[in-house]
């Protein structure tokens, strides 16, 4: 009896002082982590290196606050990424692989923004393109205005799903004469987190197009088009 007594006098002390520490150690790893995320661009770059993928445009958001998240860590990226325009490419597993991160959604509705770079003489802008709405690759294309279609090199037909796709032939004018073409129709595009649906397109050889992408009227006509040279952006206001 006296030794149970005098263990038990023991053992309560330690277990005491064993579960005080393991508090303060949750307590510290909680306010470790609050410290680490305490905006929302520490919090979606923390999620970048646990998920092992590629955000750029991190900077549009830097001075937000942070927002409370729950679910898988995917769940917890879309949580964060609901306000701003952005374009997620995904593997062919469907996994994603690299987030566009465009800017901050604006107020009004009938309205897209998209920032754009200067390649040149080209006019540049960041689309993600679906040919089957499964597979999905992230491009920068050149804005044209004189291309009646999207117009894509032939070696992107299999990355966008469309290998087995009955494409009608068609001869098309480009800017280095005239070419054979492929014409099909993407199921979906992307555009500063707009989706445009349906899109014809025109694949042509690589070595005619050599590296360029064109943005052409199967999208932009559908809205009208502004464009600012001061900060590079274009507006397209839909119709």
């Amino acid at each position: 009896m006296t030794t149970f007594a005098t263990l038990t006098g023991f053992i309560k002390p330690r277990g005491l002082l064993g579960l005080a520490g393991l508090v303060l150690a949750v307590l510290s790893a909680t306010a470790q982590t609050a410290e680490e995320s305490d905006d929302l661009f520490k919090q979606i770059l923390s999620l970048q290196s646990r998920m092992k993928i590629q955000i750029t445009g991190l900077e549009n958001t830097q001075n937000e606050e942070k927002i409370t998240t729950s679910g898988s860590l995917e769940q917890q990226l879309q949580q964060l990424l609901t306000s701003f325009n952005h374009i997620i490419s995904r593997t062919a597993t469907g996994q994603i692989e690299r987030i566009v991160i465009i800017n901050k959604k604006q107020d009004e509705p009938n309205h897209i923004v998209l920032p754009t770079r200067l390649q040149g003489s080209h006019i540049m802008v960041s689309v993600s393109l679906s040919g089957n709405g499964r597979v999905w690759q992230t491009i920068d294309m050149v804005i044209d205005t004189g291309a009646d279609l999207v117009v894509l090199p032939d070696s992107l037909i299999a990355e966008l799903g469309l290998a087995d796709y009955p494409f009608i032939q068609k001869t098309m004018q480009t800017a280095n004469g005239q070419a054979e073409a492929k014409i099909g129709m993407l199921q979906e595009m992307k555009i500063a987190g707009e989706s445009v649906e349906n899109v014809e397109v025109a694949f042509i050889a690589d070595a005619l197009l050599g590296k360029n992408k064109l943005l052409g009227m199967s999208v932009l006509g559908r809205y009208r088009l502004t464009i600012d040279d001061g900060s590079q952006s274009i507006t397209l206001f839909k119709k």
